[in-house]
């Protein structure tokens, strides 16, 4: 194997990476470690929400904090490395529960994030994200599924006692 086809498989892994840090997060709502996914010029577009890393942050936050499970399911991510820039196509399924009215909605998006990376200093970053809905589902719960003797997702967050294995 070839130096250069090493290195496209090493910005390969930092990429799919990054990627795989997002969803991460994002089911975490652990906002501070988008600094260091996202490049602080950044821009998003999400259809009803355009803007840059500050108004972002504002966004995703209010957005996915009025959840109390969410869950980011992404597809291998297709890759294209062009020098110090990377395009990147990941397929999702995203599941989010609201508790209210109870015993809560479940909302699901199947949909695409096409994503640009930027390579600075040596580190790999996000610098766009363009999310592509394809399908949107909500469905009313019909029971309450707590009852179960199962460990629920239920309002992950930095602070929740399983947070250590997600920064694992």
């Amino acid at each position: 194997m070839s130096d250069g086809a090493l290195a496209a498989l090493i910005d390969k892994a930092r990429l799919t990476d990054l990627v795989a840090e997002y969803a991460n997060l994002l089911d975490w709502i652990d906002w501070q470690r988008l600094d260091t996914v996202f490049w602080p010029d950044a821009t998003f577009d999400f259809g009803m929400f355009k803007g840059d890393f500050a108004a972002y942050r504002a966004f995703v936050a209010e957005l996915e904090e009025g959840y109390a499970r969410r869950l980011h399911m992404f597809g291998l991510p297709s890759i294209w490395l062009t020098g110090d820039t990377a395009r990147i196509d990941a397929t999702c399924a995203i599941v989010c529960r609201t508790d209210a009215p109870s015993p809560g909605i479940d909302d699901t998006f199947w949909g695409r994030y096409l994503l640009t990376a930027q390579r600075r200093s040596g580190e790999w970053r996000l610098s766009t994200l363009t999310y592509v809905l394809n399908l949107f589902d909500r469905v009313d719960r019909q029971a309450d599924d707590r009852d179960m003797p199962m460990t629920f997702g239920d309002h992950l967050g930095p602070d929740h006692p399983l947070a250590a294995a997600s920064a694992a």
